[in-house]
């Protein structure tokens, strides 16, 4: 009887196996008229108390945000799009940084602990984590915050007066 479970747990590990190698199939490039240049990226920050953010976005401008208790949870609780002119100056704030060359590392800090997944048009895939603070870090940090911020507009302008 235990040699017939056998095939099912195999089955059942391969399914896993196979899940969590599509779990990169959100990385793409887009078209030519991409509004991040062809860059995907997943940041997440880990801050003083025990705050947590990830964003993550494609190069088709789709941007996820997930906050707190959602991060732990591997959850997204919002999904937004990257404007071109924000996409862009995150694509400026990367090669102004260098990301792709040699990728930031932080003052060292205990302000924040970035940890860092990105891919770019060509095919090229970093992932480092910066401890502290970096300018090209946080100005992609306060990008990505500025257009998720929306959501909140959105929903208070709803409101009534």
């Amino acid at each position: 009887m235990k040699n017939d479970c056998f095939p099912v747990a195999v089955c059942l590990i391969a399914i896993v196996l196979l899940a969590q190698g599509c779990a990169s199939k959100w990385v793409v490039s887009g078209g030519p008229d991409s509004p991040t240049d062809g860059l995907s990226m997943q940041m997440l920050m880990e801050g003083q108390a025990q705050q947590m953010v990830r964003y993550r976005f494609n190069g088709e401008g789709v941007l996820l945000f997930a906050g707190g208790v959602d991060v732990a949870n591997d959850r997204f609780s919002w999904e937004g799009m990257i404007p071109p002119k924000y996409g862009q100056a995150i694509a400026d704030a990367v090669r102004r940084g260098k990301w792709f060359e040699k990728p930031p590392t932080g003052n060292g800090s205990e302000s924040a602990t970035w940890t860092i997944r990105a891919w770019n048009r060509a095919g090229q895939s970093i992932h480092f984590t910066v401890y502290g603070e970096d300018d090209s870090v946080r100005e992609v940090y306060d990008i990505l915050s500025r257009i998720a911020a929306a959501r909140v507009d959105g929903f208070m302008k709803s409101l009534p007066r």
